[in-house]
């Protein structure tokens, strides 16, 4: 019975809001959130005529997901521990660098997204679409807006609230060097978007970079939003490669090759400036603030446990959930 009841007790301190907080918690009711989102949007779309690649039914599908997975977790855990998870307001001088340092994101996204697709083909792999898009035959003025919104706008705020707010939260200053490894690997994973891997990671990691800078999660919510006005204005010349319209090697143009190589050169070293310029502006704000150059005693991170406190049952257990959901994305089953 006193090892039932050891038992019992484990498993109920695994699920309860965790003193200190740890990162691998929201990661789990995130797992949760996409379940629940799944579940409604398969009820949803059974239900109506719209298709789930339209631009309306993407819209009801990023905001249910968003809402379920990103928001409301992060919001409920904020509520029951204290944290400050947008951050702080640094100034409007930083916020314009991390727009425009959407510019290189988008060099490399775009790039990436085409050498990736390139590789995958020739290798003798198919497409494999990502669990949420859309498709448009005809762009307008509105559908334009309605696609910034929902492809950008929404999923810019859920990520940052969620990924670095709440899981920021969960590395203490101490270890907050690797949450420039989990946060993008974490982003990646909750992505259900394989073909775009190598540059989601990569744009996860800038934004890490941006969160550290900036000290708030609205750096990294305009490097997403710069990158895509950098896609409107630039698209025509580094031009990201329509997946609905290719289905083997043969179909990827050379040139593509042209366009993307130099543009990741470019874009590294564009990287290079704003991450100087950034680490310049939090080094001088940081002496302002504080008085000398030295991290404040209490910053982010400041409630957070160590890397994994004990045995992190919810994290398991939201890894779990999302393989899962990788396996039916590889199997055809939408979100």
């Amino acid at each position: 019975m006193n090892i039932l009841l050891a038992v019992k007790n484990f498993i109920v301190r695994q699920f309860k809001y965790p003193k200190p907080f740890n990162w691998g918690y929201p990661v789990f009711f995130a797992g949760v959130g996409v379940g629940v989102a799944f579940l409604l949007l398969k009820l949803f779309f059974d239900s109506v005529t719209i298709s789930s690649t339209s631009l309306v039914g993407c819209a009801v599908t990023v905001l249910v997901l968003i809402m379920a997975a990103f928001v409301a977790p992060s919001v409920l855990i904020a509520e029951k521990g204290g944290l400050d998870i947008t951050g702080r307001y640094t100034g409007v001088g930083v916020l314009i660098l991390s727009f425009l340092s959407g510019a290189p994101v988008y060099l490399l996204k775009a790039s990436l997204h085409n050498i990736s697709i390139a590789l995958w083909l020739r290798m003798g792999g198919s497409v494999i679409f990502p669990g949420v898009f859309y498709y448009l035959q005809e762009i307008t003025g509105l559908t334009l807006a309605l696609s910034i919104l929902i492809d950008t706008l929404i999923p810019a705020f859920g990520i940052s609230l969620f990924f670095l707010g709440t899981v920021w939260q969960g590395f203490t200053e101490k270890n907050k060097r690797w949450a420039f490894i989990v946060i993008p690997v974490l982003i990646a994973l909750f992505s259900f978007d394989f073909l775009d891997l190598p540059a989601i990671l990569i744009i996860g990691w800038w934004l890490c970079i941006v969160r550290s800078r900036t000290e708030n999660i609205y750096g990294p919510v305009l490097v997403l939003l710069g990158s895509r006005f950098t896609g409107i204005l630039i698209g025509s010349i580094v031009t990201e490669l329509d997946i609905t319209t290719i289905r083997t090697y043969s179909d990827v143009p050379g040139t593509i090759y042209y366009s993307s190589i130099p543009a990741i050169i470019v874009a590294l070293i564009l990287i290079s400036f704003f991450r100087k310029t950034l680490g310049e502006f939090h080094f001088a704000y940081s002496a302002d603030i504080y008085g000398d150059n030295r991290d404040p005693e209490i910053k982010d991170g400041s409630k957070a446990a160590g890397l994994l406190f004990g045995f992190n049952l919810t994290l398991i257990l939201g890894l779990i959930i999302m393989i899962v959901f990788w396996k039916l994305l590889f199997d055809g089953v939408r979100l």
